[in-house]
């Protein structure tokens, strides 16, 4: 009976362990974004392509998204199912968020 209460247990154990490293797969350190176009992988510190610097590609309407305000000289544009900021001098990716974000209130 003891043993069959220790594989419970060790099962329940390995299934926690589980979850918590699929939430820790989650955290903002690892956010990343594929672009569908070039099929490059763009994570937070990357250098995208340097269409991505380019103005006329910039999310216009970001409150409207939901996303934050971009700091002078970077920029929203979505990539693939993402948004990503990117500094538009460098083309290093500052942050990426959702696609499907809430507006924010005013």
């Amino acid at each position: 009976m003891n043993m069959k209460k220790l594989m419970a247990c060790a099962a329940v154990v390995a299934c926690l362990g589980g979850a918590s490293f699929s939430a820790a797969a989650q955290t903002p350190a690892t956010k990343s974004v594929q672009a569908e176009h070039t099929n490059e992988q763009y994570k937070v510190g990357d250098t995208t392509h340097d269409l991505y610097k380019d103005e006329r590609v910039g999310v216009k309407d970001w409150q409207g998204k939901g996303l934050t305000a971009p700091r002078e000289g970077t920029q929203w544009v979505l990539i693939s199912d993402k948004y990503a900021l990117i500094n538009m001098e460098d083309g290093k990716v500052l942050d990426i968020a959702p696609g499907n974000l809430k507006p924010l209130k005013k």
